[in-house]
Formats: structure tokens, sequence, C-alpha cells
């Protein structure tokens, strides 16, 4: 996988401007005191190191006195400690800052509308979360750090100024050298770590996704297909992480190369001025101390841009995604109570995933309220889609979806999503208990008889009770740890148990026996007297219970009414009972 393609990286660099960089640490509270005192602690340091570097030159030249030795050690460890407490500061801030903005880009991702969910895939977004936000941290240390080091290297600038200006002042003359060297290899590196993360996002999202098909990997046997695809994604890890080696490796090369250059410098115009007697015959020795400092500071500043560069490119996903759209669940009118009591309406509704392709096309329907509605169709018709845009999940490209005199489009999602219970053909539970699964989405304490009673309308309490800890018992991540009727038979409970309004239900038998999705669907009935259940359903016999039928064919309304009038009206119903074996004429259908 490839986040969009080479198409979507372009977008990315256009939308994802270094401006939205910078305001991307605007988001979310940063601990800058923490920051404060490591760069408190690093600007004393500077003057620990300078006071350092006094008593070193003066070692160099032979003054072993009791008084420059126990200075020299005092001071030294002073410096250990003193950088312990900057990096412990430092560092505390990275991880709160990573945290942060990890809860920043959950947030996001909760909120992000379905379309962006299924445009991305989930385990890009989870690379997103896992690996590309750690780098979020770094360009505020680093900001702190480069204070603490333009600090040093104008003090060290100065000390070795006083010591001698003149050769200070070819030193200087190399300063732009580094610049421009410092600033090709950030450029550079900004597109390494845009691709390395990019690969990583992307094996991360194969493996992601792989894994969780292993056993459809090994019902096909297609284990050494997979090792080759596997392998390509390893394979372009490893491109990528050779070329972030070799950027490091040129990095090292330039500190290298600048270094030597000033050397060598220092050691042609040394020797001229000792020759002249301008300076001491150990003025190399000394002044080579005091430019070891500067080019350590130098290095710290140059190499911080490299990072900002490179860090830019890593949080590359992280921003196109912040500054994509996001779905607001508290927006929007107050949805009126007792609107279960209320007939929803599609008006038009055209939708399509890729609007280029529409799957429903100009539909106009009404779902009765307070009764049960059977929806059938041939694959692909629309029929799972238009319990989505039910919800609000997904909004129309055109038309609107009604709730009474309510348009889904203008309410609080969060209030109109709590009036439904949905049943999915795979519904998805999480690690955890039975117990915990059942009571998903209710807020404040759920009492076990509660619990219990949701179980028993499921037909769950029985395969429940056998369990080695009941209703305590763990499910495997996604329910592994049930077959798939039991994790049916819990999600029915977990639905049934938020007592909803409106209950829409997507071949929520598919994973159970004949026998007890007829008992469950008519406990459901039951249970959901005078309240409005809309079924999804290929099972006839189902079908024929409800009140309304309505009848899709390719997106659009081929026929609704009651299974008498479809009878009479709808040539796709009267082929789906043919084919299921019922009888059509001269005898009752239902027989």
């Amino acid at each position: 996988m490839k986040r969009n393609g080479k198409d979507g990286s372009q977008q990315q660099k256009q939308i994802f401007s270094f401006r939205s960089y910078i305001s991307f640490y605007t988001r979310f509270p940063i601990p800058w005191w923490l920051f404060i005192a490591s760069l408190v602690f690093g600007l004393v340091n500077t003057e620990v190191v300078l006071a350092i570097s006094k008593y070193v030159i003066q070692i160099n030249k032979g003054e072993l006195y009791n008084g420059v030795i126990i200075g020299y050690s005092l001071l030294t460890v002073l410096n250990a400690v003193i950088a312990m407490f900057s990096n412990l500061c430092g560092e505390y801030g990275i991880q709160k800052v990573t945290l942060r903005a990890r809860m920043l880009l959950w947030n996001k991702i909760l909120h992000l509308p379905m379309r962006e969910v299924e445009r991305r895939q989930p385990s890009s977004l989870i690379s997103g979360v896992v690996n590309d936000i750690t780098q979020a941290s770094a360009v505020i240390h680093m900001i702190f750090s480069t204070v603490a080091s333009i600090y040093g290297f104008i003090r060290c600038c100065v000390e070795m100024a006083r010591f001698n200006a003149k050769l200070s002042a070819y030193m200087l003359l190399l300063v732009p050298l580094a610049v421009g060297v410092f600033a090709l290899v950030g450029q550079l590196q900004y597109r390494m770590m845009l691709r390395r993360y990019e690969s990583l996002g992307a094996m991360t999202e194969f493996f992601s996704e792989h894994i969780s098909a292993a056993k459809h990997v090994k019902a096909q046997a297609m284990e050494g297909l997979e090792a080759e695809e596997g392998l390509r994604a390893i394979d372009e890890r490893y491109k990528a992480d050779i070329y972030y080696a070799f950027m490091e490796v040129l990095q090292v090369f330039s500190n290298t190369l600048y270094t030597s250059i000033g050397s060598i410098a220092i050691a042609l115009f040394g020797s001229d001025m000792i020759r002249k007697g301008q300076m001491p015959d150990t003025g190399i020795n000394d002044f080579t101390t005091y430019k070891g400092r500067v080019d350590q500071y130098q290095a710290e500043v140059l190499t911080h841009y490299q990072t900002l560069k490179g860090t830019q490119g890593a949080l590359q996903y992280v921003g196109v995604l912040l500054d994509g759209p996001e779905e607001d669940p508290d927006a929007g009118y107050d949805l009126p109570e007792g609107r279960a009591k209320e007939d929803i309406v599609l008006e038009r509704v055209s939708f399509g995933y890729d609007p280029r392709q529409p799957v429903l096309h100009d539909l106009s329907l009404t779902i009765p309220a307070g009764i049960t509605t059977a929806i059938i169709g041939n694959n692909g018709c629309g029929k799972s889609t238009l319990l989505k845009l039910l919800q609000g999940i997904y909004l129309p490209d055109s038309g609107r979806v009604w709730l009474g005199e309510s348009a889904v489009d203008k309410v609080k999602l969060s209030q109109l999503r709590r009036r439904f219970g949905c049943i999915f053909q795979h519904n998805p539970l999480f690690s955890g208990s039975v117990r915990d699964n059942i009571a998903y989405g209710e807020k404040g304490e759920v009492s076990d008889e509660a619990v219990a009673g949701a179980a028993r309308l499921a037909d769950a309490d029985g395969f429940i009770s056998q369990l080695p800890e009941g209703y305590d018992s763990d499910v495997g991540m996604s329910g592994a740890l049930l077959s798939g009727g039991q994790r049916q038979r819990v999600a029915i409970a977990r639905t049934l148990l938020s007592d909803p309004e409106y209950l829409l239900m997507d071949e929520a038998g598919a994973s159970l026996d004949h026998k007890s999705d007829m008992t469950i669907f008519r406990a459901v009935r039951e249970h959901m007297k005078g309240r409005t259940i809309v079924v999804v359903a290929h099972d006839m016999r189902t079908v024929m219970e409800a009140d309304h039928i309505i009848v899709l064919n390719s997106g659009s309304l081929e026929a609704a009414g009651t299974h008498e009038e479809l009878l009479k009206t709808s040539p796709t119903y009267r082929s789906y009972l043919e084919l299921q074996g019922f009888a059509l004429a001269g005898e009752e259908a239902g027989q």
C-alpha cells in the first residue's frame, strides 16, 4: 500500500505547508516549563563548559597546580550533573508532547467522516498514531536546544575572539560554507524522512491487513505469494532506511569536513602568526580548544535545522490528516423527542461511495413508523448503504433523509445515532469480558440483571453460562475465542440493551442457524413492539414476517407494500420467492 500513491503525496505537499506544520503545535497544550527548565540548565552548562575550557588550556600548558586540578574535576562533575537535569527535563517534555499529540490525532480519527476513514484505510491511520506522531516532540525540544546552542555559540565566539581576534575572523569566514552545506543536507533529509515514513506506513498497513487475514491465506494455500508480497513491502522500507542511513552518514561527513577545513585553516594561519611572533608557541593548541567548542555549538544549531526539515517530512501525513474534514457530532439542531412515532422518509436521494459511481439513484421511499420493514434486493443495490444513510454515517450526494420533520443532515448526529440500534452481519467485539461487550456504549453503571436480560432476548444466556467464567469470560481480540454465532448473539444483546427507538438489522441472522435466527427475530420484534424495525435480509421467511416490504433494484425503488401487494406488483419479489421454493399460485406463499 502506498498512501494515496504519488498523486496523493504531491497533494499532501501542496496542502501541508510550513505554516500548517508550525500551527500543528498550537492544537494541544505544551509543557513549556519543562523545556524552559531544560533551556536554563543548558545556558548554565554553557558557562560551566567555558570555565572548563580555561582549565584545559592551563593543563595543556603544564600548569598542573592543585587548584587547577581540583577546579577542573569539580566543574567536570558539575557539567555532567547539569547536563543530566537538562536532558531529564527535555526528555520528560518530549514524552508529554508525544502523549498529547497522540491523543489529538486519535480524537481526530474518531471524528473523521466515514468516507475519509475508508479512503485512508484503518491500518494507515494506525501507522499515523503509532509511528509518525513520535516525531511531533522533536521540534519543541529543538527550539529550546537551538536557543541554548546559539547562546553557547556566541559566548564561545566572544571568548575565542578575546584570545585571538585575527584568527577568529578567519574562522568566521567558514560559517557561510557550513550554513550552505547543512541547508542542502536539510532539504535532502526532508525528502528522505517523507519517503521513510511513507514506506513505514505502507509496511504497517500491509502486515496489519494480511496478518488479520491469516486463516484465509492458509485456506487458499497462498503462503508463497504472500511471502513475495511481504518481501516487496519490506524491501520498500529497506530502501528508505538505506537512504536515511546515507543521509546520516552525509551529515556526519559534513560535520567532519567542516571541522577538518577549520583545523587546516588554523594550522596554516596560526603557524604563520607564530612565525611572525603574533601568537605564542602554544597558541594553536589553545585556540583549538575554543574552536572545538564553537564547532560543537555551530553543529548543534545547523543540525537542528536538519531535524526541523526531517520532522516536517515525518509529520506530513499527520498534518494533512489533521487539516482534513472533521465530523462534529454535536453540531446542528436538537432532535425532538418522540421521533420513533414518525416515518423515515428518503426524498430523491442519490449516493455513491465514489461520487462517480452512484449506488442509489434518485431514491424516494417511506419507512413507516412503529412496524417492521424488510428491504430486499440484489447484491450491490444499496440496501446496507441505505441503513448507513439513516444514521448519518454517510450523507447523500443529493436529496435528503427525513426523520419525521427533522432532516438528518441538520440535527445533532450524537442524538440521532443514540436513537438507533444496529445489528450488522459482522459485528465487532472488543478485547475484554462478555459483560463488557454487552454493556459497551452504555453510560454509567449497568446492572448484572440488565445484561443478563439482554442476553436472554438474544438467546445468548445459555452459551454464556457454560463459559468458564460466565459473563466475565474473555472473548479474545475481536471475539476470536467465540464462534461466529456466539459473537452475533453478544452483538444482538449489546444492541437490545441500549433499548433503541429504531432498530436496524443488516443480515443479522447470517451467522445463525435458521431456528435460532427466527427465534431471536421474533423475540426482538416482541421486545420492540410499537417501535420501528428495519431489516435487510435474503431469507424470504424473515422477509415475509415483516409488516412492510421494500424492493430495491439497482439502486432504485422497484416496489413497496405488503407481501400480498408485492406478489402482484414486483417481479423481483416473485423471483426471490420462486428461487427459495415458495409457492406463488394456488397456495399461500408462507406454507
